[in-house]
């Protein structure tokens, strides 16, 4: 019921000239329903039926034009309000399912991302462009964890130093060689071994400046028993990293260049990986055999999402810019395009500065006499290598 001063204004002047709704709206030429909600729904008539009301109740025809004014732009008000405040209200669902859905993509880009660097052929600077890209990740306040699945331990070194990596051995401290063994083998301070917790393993804050956004799972020789005995443990390393991989947004795994229990390790790990390629003679040979792993380790593990993210390619010597190494890359090129995988436009172009890097222990952009074309253009590959794995924003 809407009441307006209006509607009592006429109520109280019909009951005063003492006429019933139904004679009112007799006089008027309208029905008693008409009248009624006049009086009690708000409805406002013509400026000529409200002078001809004002005549019949004897009143100032302007007062009544005032009052009906004033109660239709009462009523324009709040039907405009309701209007206008069921689109605020709809615009609002739709802000918050837009900001729900932008933080799902959000979150989902924000899911820690695996990669391994694998290639079936060795020498093609795997550990080189794994240092590097753990450098380039956490130099970008991505918490990224470097993982070395190669028993010649070479980024362990990298990413340690010398000296730091042999006391590491030397204090006894687990190695990724525990997460395959599933223990910890007795000591000194132990009377029988004990299971592995994986944070055991875990070097905090590797790197020269001892960064709290890189950390790293060093490996050792004996790594290379797995290989002797390897049942049962291709999947340990994963179940290891599921325990902690929320920690980081960044996992990358330096392979070694054999397929083995290790290979199949990095896969069960993995959602990408990336094939770096030595443009020179035989560039090729091992983009099929690990298509062939791939495809058979598909085939038995249809469940698991892995996929090539790219084959980047890494001139680690002066002699791939020449024709030789033109001609690999076309060869590479067309092994690519039958397999339908991706090739990273930007190329790691030759310098002595990895090198040095990898001596120094130092990320490329802190490694002594680095020409900045040189930084620069390793910044655009790690750019390009985080945006095709799906990261694609830095952290605040």
């Amino acid at each position: 019921m809407i009441v307006t001063p209006f509607a009592r204004r006429i109520k109280h002047l019909r009951a005063g000239k003492g006429f019933s709704v139904r004679d009112l709206a007799a006089a008027i030429g309208k029905s008693p329903a008409y009248m009624a909600k006049i009086e009690t729904q708000g409805e406002i008539p013509t400026p000529q039926l409200t002078s001809e009301l004002a005549k019949l109740l004897d009143v100032d025809p302007v007062e009544l034009l005032q009052l009906a004014k004033t109660a239709r732009l009462s009523s324009a008000s709040r039907e405009i309000e309701r209007e206008y405040s069921r689109a605020v209200a709809m615009q609002e669902l739709v802000d918050k399912q837009e900001l729900a859905d932008d933080r799902e993509k959000r979150g989902a880009s924000k899911m820690t991302k695996v990669m391994s660097l694998i290639n079936m052929k060795g020498g093609v600077g795997k550990t080189t462009l794994a240092m590097q890209l753990a450098h380039s990740a956490a130099s970008k306040k991505l918490r990224t964890l470097a993982v070395d699945l190669d028993p010649q331990s070479n980024l362990s070194q990298a990413l340690m130093g010398p000296r730091q990596y042999v006391k590491h051995l030397d204090t006894k401290k687990p190695t990724i060689v525990q997460i395959f063994d599933d223990y910890v083998p007795t000591d000194a301070r132990s009377g029988s071994p004990r299971r592995l917790d994986v944070d055991e393993v875990l070097v905090k804050g590797a790197g020269p400046w001892a960064s709290k956004e890189l950390d790293l799972i060093p490996s050792r020789l004996e790594l290379s028993r797995t290989l002797k005995n390897p049942t049962g443990k291709e999947r340990r390393l994963a179940k290891a990293l599921a325990q902690i991989r929320g920690r980081y947004d960044i996992i990358i795994i330096d392979c070694a260049p054999t397929e083995s229990v290790l290979t199949d390790a990095a896969y069960f790990a993995s959602r990408y990986i990336v094939a770096p390629i030595k443009p020179e003679f035989m560039a090729t040979i091992g983009l099929p055999l690990l298509a062939r792993s791939l495809q058979e380790f598909r085939l038995e593990n249809d469940d698991h999402q892995i996929e090539i993210a790219g084959l980047a390619f890494n001139h680690s010597s002066s002699y791939s810019a020449g024709p030789e190494g033109q001609q690999s890359i076309e060869d590479v090129t067309k092994e690519a395009k039958k397999h339908g995988w991706y090739i990273f436009e930007n190329q790691v172009r030759y310098s002595a500065s990895y090198a040095k890097s990898a001596r120094e222990g130092t990320p490329l952009s802190w490694t002594s006499y680095a020409r900045g074309d040189v930084v620069e253009g390793f910044r655009r590959f790690a750019d390009e290598v985080f945006e095709q794995i799906g990261i694609v924003e830095v952290p605040a």
